[in-house]
């Protein structure tokens, strides 16, 4: 190839360049790629041709090779905002978090510009993941300040109030949210009815979270965060029966879900009707060890009287997830039911010296060596 025709051909990497951006906006990227190669085929460091594959390769969740793109581009230009951003989000996607934390607090030390409540809001997101919630806060209440109608602080902000159990603080921000998009709901904004939801079912106000449940469900038929928060709402309010047709619905779809199946079990031992909650139990504890299906067995076999198995059950809990507060009343009454008062005592010793101690065990200690039954 002449140098004249090495010139033209550099003349049209803008165009090329353009157009590969345009293939990724339409998710073309074997084309943009192609493309963005093409590029670098007549200069290799080419800046937005080495960003352009390296979001090819993340937006294919490729995060490892977008990684080496990125780190090239930034050979070329240290502070490329578009770069420093991809490579962060690409080290967040293989959960690197710290990494990813470094390089968006690098890029804050070099911008102040709009695209801080981007990075602002990730740094919040990542450390919402690690569990770190004060400084999650720490950095979606600064993205707030600079746009608090921005969907995705406002959803981080729900979220991380709601992880930490400030229901009412999450509310809030999912209010705001709803407020913000309630002239345009569709269905991907099933999640701020059913985050909503959630939050008015946490603070045990059913029937406003019924409003949102519902709405949500008549979006998306099946969706499950909806029949969920429906049925437990139905549970909140002792309404079993109900709550099993939710509950059910869930099943119908997703037939091996352990935790659906013990709620099923427990609405129906709640009304009673120990020989379906006894069958339901078992398709739990069929499918692989659940803490609270086992727990549901025992209490059934409780009310059935069928003792020595309620023992067999818990003892099995306490060998599985180890001795706790409620195990051991149970084991306790279990052994008075059977007038082995030794054996309860010593069950409700080994919870004090296992640092499990409060009133209702020192009143069942004291009880027992007195002689007297529970209750």
């Amino acid at each position: 190839m002449s140098i004249n025709s090495n010139f033209k051909n550099k003349k049209n990497i803008p165009e090329l360049s353009k157009s590969a951006y345009n293939l990724i906006k339409f998710h073309r990227y074997d084309e943009a790629e192609r493309v963005f190669n093409q590029i670098l085929d007549m200069d290799e460091t080419n800046i937005y041709a080495l960003v352009g594959i390296g979001d090819v390769k993340r937006y294919r969740k490729d995060f490892s090779s977008a990684i080496k793109y990125y780190e090239n581009a930034l050979l070329v230009d240290p502070a490329n905002k578009f770069a420093l951003i991809g490579l962060a989000d690409s080290y967040r996607g293989l959960k690197k978090y710290n990494e990813a934390i470094k390089i968006w607090e690098k890029f804050l030390s070099f911008s102040e510009n709009e695209f801080d409540v981007s990075v602002l809001s990730r740094l919040g997101d990542t450390y919402r993941k690690m569990g770190n919630y004060a400084k999650a806060l720490e950095y979606y209440l600064k993205a707030y300040t600079l746009d608090n109608s921005n969907p995705y602080i406002l959803s981080g902000l729900g979220f991380t109030y709601f992880e930490k159990g400030d229901y009412e603080a999450s509310l809030d921000y999912w209010e705001k949210l709803y407020s913000l998009k309630k002239d345009d709901l569709h269905h991907n904004d099933i999640k701020i009815l059913t985050n909503l939801g959630n939050c008015y079912r946490k603070l045990r106000r059913f029937n406003d979270a019924f409003k949102y449940f519902y709405k949500a469900l008549k979006m998306e038929e099946n969706n499950f965060y909806a029949l969920y928060g429906i049925a437990d709402c139905y549970r909140g309010l002792k309404e079993y029966g109900k709550a099993i047709t939710y509950w059910k619905r869930i099943l119908e779809r997703d037939p091996e879900n352990k935790k659906i199946l013990t709620r099923v079990g427990d609405s129906y031992r709640n009304l009673g009707d120990y020989n379906m909650a006894r069958k339901y139990y078992q398709k739990a504890i069929e499918k692989d060890f659940d803490y609270y299906a086992l727990l549901g067995l025992a209490i059934v076999n409780i009310k059935e009287n069928n003792i020595l198995a309620a023992i067999e059950n818990l003892n099995q809990l306490k060998s599985l997830s180890g001795l706790n507060h409620k195990i051991a009343l149970l084991l306790a009454e279990c052994y008075v039911d059977l007038n082995d008062y030794e054996s309860a005592l010593n069950i409700l010793k080994d919870a004090v010296n296992n640092g499990i101690s409060d009133k209702e065990i020192r009143d069942k200690i004291k009880l027992i060596k007195r002689g007297k039954l529970f209750g």
